[in-house]
Protein backbone atom coordinates (compact mmCIF):
# COMPACT_ATOMS: atom_id res chain seq x y z
CA UNK A 1 0.00 0.00 0.00
CA UNK A 2 1.31 3.45 -0.87
CA UNK A 3 1.40 5.72 2.18
CA UNK A 4 -0.64 8.89 1.81
CA UNK A 5 1.83 10.69 4.07
CA UNK A 6 0.90 14.34 4.52
CA UNK A 7 -1.39 15.01 1.59
CA UNK A 8 -4.76 14.25 3.24
CA UNK A 9 -3.93 16.35 6.28
CA UNK A 10 -3.20 19.55 4.39
CA UNK A 11 -6.65 19.62 2.82
CA UNK A 12 -8.50 18.21 5.84
CA UNK A 13 -7.04 20.92 8.10
CA UNK A 14 -8.19 23.66 5.74
CA UNK A 15 -11.61 22.04 5.26
CA UNK A 16 -12.19 21.49 8.99
CA UNK A 17 -11.27 25.10 9.80
CA UNK A 18 -13.56 26.35 7.00
CA UNK A 19 -16.40 24.19 8.35
CA UNK A 20 -16.12 25.08 12.04
CA UNK A 21 -14.65 28.58 12.19
CA UNK A 22 -18.02 30.39 12.38
CA UNK A 23 -18.97 28.35 15.46
CA UNK A 24 -15.51 28.78 16.98
CA UNK A 25 -15.55 32.55 16.39
CA UNK A 26 -18.95 32.72 18.08
CA UNK A 27 -17.58 30.80 21.06
CA UNK A 28 -14.19 32.57 21.37
CA UNK A 29 -14.57 36.19 20.23
CA UNK A 30 -17.36 37.42 17.99
CA UNK A 31 -15.21 40.36 16.88
CA UNK A 32 -12.83 38.09 14.94
CA UNK A 33 -13.01 38.15 11.15
CA UNK A 34 -13.36 34.75 9.44
CA UNK A 35 -10.21 33.45 7.79
CA UNK A 36 -10.67 33.56 4.01
CA UNK A 37 -6.98 33.41 3.04
CA UNK A 38 -5.93 29.73 3.27
CA UNK A 39 -2.58 28.80 1.75
CA UNK A 40 -0.23 25.82 1.55
CA UNK A 41 2.86 27.92 0.98
CA UNK A 42 4.19 31.47 1.01
CA UNK A 43 2.38 34.01 -1.16
CA UNK A 44 1.84 37.75 -1.19
CA UNK A 45 -0.33 38.76 1.71
CA UNK A 46 -3.55 40.26 0.39
CA UNK A 47 -5.68 40.36 3.53
CA UNK A 48 -5.69 39.54 7.23
CA UNK A 49 -6.20 37.13 8.85
CA UNK A 50 -3.96 34.86 6.79
CA UNK A 51 -3.44 31.12 7.39
CA UNK A 52 -0.70 28.96 5.92
CA UNK A 53 -0.65 25.19 6.44
CA UNK A 54 2.62 23.35 5.83
CA UNK A 55 3.73 19.74 6.19
CA UNK A 56 6.53 19.57 8.76
CA UNK A 57 7.43 15.88 8.38
CA UNK A 58 6.43 12.27 8.88
CA UNK A 59 8.02 9.84 11.30
CA UNK A 60 7.39 6.10 10.90
CA UNK A 61 7.17 4.03 14.05
CA UNK A 62 7.70 0.27 14.17
CA UNK A 63 4.94 -1.78 15.73
CA UNK A 64 4.64 -5.46 16.56
CA UNK A 65 1.60 -5.64 14.29
CA UNK A 66 1.52 -6.02 10.51
CA UNK A 67 0.94 -2.29 10.15
CA UNK A 68 3.09 0.72 10.83
CA UNK A 69 2.35 3.88 12.74
CA UNK A 70 2.95 7.34 11.32
CA UNK A 71 3.41 10.53 13.27
CA UNK A 72 2.64 13.36 10.82
CA UNK A 73 3.31 16.97 11.80
CA UNK A 74 1.95 20.17 10.31
CA UNK A 75 2.70 23.80 11.04
CA UNK A 76 -0.06 26.37 10.94
CA UNK A 77 0.94 30.02 10.74
CA UNK A 78 -1.79 32.56 11.39
CA UNK A 79 -1.03 36.18 10.62
CA UNK A 80 -3.18 38.88 12.13
CA UNK A 81 -2.59 42.60 11.73
CA UNK A 82 -3.87 45.69 13.48
CA UNK A 83 -2.85 49.33 13.70
CA UNK A 84 -2.09 48.89 17.39
CA UNK A 85 0.22 46.07 18.47
CA UNK A 86 -1.69 45.69 21.74
CA UNK A 87 -4.83 44.76 19.84
CA UNK A 88 -2.86 42.69 17.31
CA UNK A 89 -1.53 40.50 20.12
CA UNK A 90 -5.00 40.00 21.64
CA UNK A 91 -6.50 39.20 18.26
CA UNK A 92 -3.69 36.79 17.45
CA UNK A 93 -4.17 34.95 20.74
CA UNK A 94 -7.90 34.70 20.00
CA UNK A 95 -7.19 33.15 16.58
CA UNK A 96 -4.97 30.58 18.31
CA UNK A 97 -7.79 29.92 20.78
CA UNK A 98 -10.21 29.55 17.85
CA UNK A 99 -7.97 26.94 16.15
CA UNK A 100 -7.44 25.13 19.47
CA UNK A 101 -11.21 25.03 20.02
CA UNK A 102 -11.78 23.62 16.52
CA UNK A 103 -9.15 20.89 16.91
CA UNK A 104 -9.96 19.92 20.50
CA UNK A 105 -13.71 20.39 20.76
CA UNK A 106 -15.46 20.73 17.40
CA UNK A 107 -13.63 18.48 14.90
CA UNK A 108 -14.29 14.89 15.74
CA UNK A 109 -14.29 15.33 18.70
CA UNK A 110 -11.82 12.79 20.13
CA UNK A 111 -11.82 9.84 20.37
CA UNK A 112 -13.80 9.55 17.12
CA UNK A 113 -11.83 11.77 14.68
CA UNK A 114 -14.61 11.45 12.08
CA UNK A 115 -13.87 14.85 10.50
CA UNK A 116 -10.30 13.76 9.73
CA UNK A 117 -11.49 10.57 7.99
CA UNK A 118 -14.51 11.86 6.03
CA UNK A 119 -14.70 13.39 2.56
CA UNK A 120 -15.47 17.07 3.11
CA UNK A 121 -16.06 20.15 1.02
CA UNK A 122 -13.12 22.49 0.63
CA UNK A 123 -12.71 25.86 -1.02
CA UNK A 124 -9.10 25.97 -2.21
CA UNK A 125 -7.43 26.52 -5.58
CA UNK A 126 -5.39 23.28 -5.30
CA UNK A 127 -8.53 21.14 -4.99
CA UNK A 128 -10.56 21.74 -8.16
CA UNK A 129 -13.05 18.98 -7.29
CA UNK A 130 -14.05 20.89 -4.15
CA UNK A 131 -13.75 17.72 -2.03
CA UNK A 132 -11.00 16.32 0.18
CA UNK A 133 -9.35 12.89 -0.03
CA UNK A 134 -9.07 12.05 3.69
CA UNK A 135 -7.20 9.39 5.61
CA UNK A 136 -8.80 5.94 5.76
CA UNK A 137 -11.54 5.41 8.34
CA UNK A 138 -10.02 4.17 11.59
CA UNK A 139 -6.48 5.33 10.83
CA UNK A 140 -6.42 8.54 12.91
CA UNK A 141 -5.51 7.68 16.49
CA UNK A 142 -4.61 11.09 17.92
CA UNK A 143 -4.70 14.78 17.01
CA UNK A 144 -2.63 16.98 19.27
CA UNK A 145 -1.54 20.62 19.27
CA UNK A 146 2.06 20.35 20.42
CA UNK A 147 3.11 24.01 20.54
CA UNK A 148 1.86 27.54 20.03
CA UNK A 149 4.09 30.61 19.91
CA UNK A 150 3.97 34.20 18.70
CA UNK A 151 6.35 36.63 17.08
CA UNK A 152 5.96 40.25 16.01
CA UNK A 153 6.91 41.86 12.70
CA UNK A 154 6.36 45.32 11.28
CA UNK A 155 5.14 45.58 7.70
CA UNK A 156 5.47 48.74 5.70
CA UNK A 157 2.29 49.33 3.71
CA UNK A 158 1.68 52.55 1.87
CA UNK A 159 4.22 54.38 4.06
CA UNK A 160 2.54 53.14 7.26
CA UNK A 161 4.11 50.58 9.58
CA UNK A 162 1.59 47.91 10.53
CA UNK A 163 2.31 45.43 13.32
CA UNK A 164 1.69 41.82 12.36
CA UNK A 165 1.64 39.00 14.86
CA UNK A 166 2.66 35.59 13.58
CA UNK A 167 1.10 32.77 15.58
CA UNK A 168 2.69 29.41 14.86
CA UNK A 169 0.99 26.19 15.90
CA UNK A 170 2.49 22.72 15.56
CA UNK A 171 -0.11 19.99 15.08
CA UNK A 172 0.59 16.24 15.33
CA UNK A 173 -1.52 13.47 13.86
CA UNK A 174 -0.81 9.89 14.99
CA UNK A 175 -1.96 7.45 12.31
CA UNK A 176 -2.06 3.71 11.93
CA UNK A 177 -2.14 2.23 8.46
CA UNK A 178 -5.19 0.03 8.10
Amino acid sequence: MIAKLARPGLNQIISVIQLYQAQAISDVNQELQPIVEFHKGPKWRTAFPWLMVAWAGTEFIETSQQTRMQRVRYTLQIEAGQFDSEFAQDISIDYARMIDHIFNDLAGPPPFFVDWETVMQIDHETVPSGYTDPWVTGSVKEVFIERTEQSLAMLLREEIETPVIYTTMDIRFDLQEV
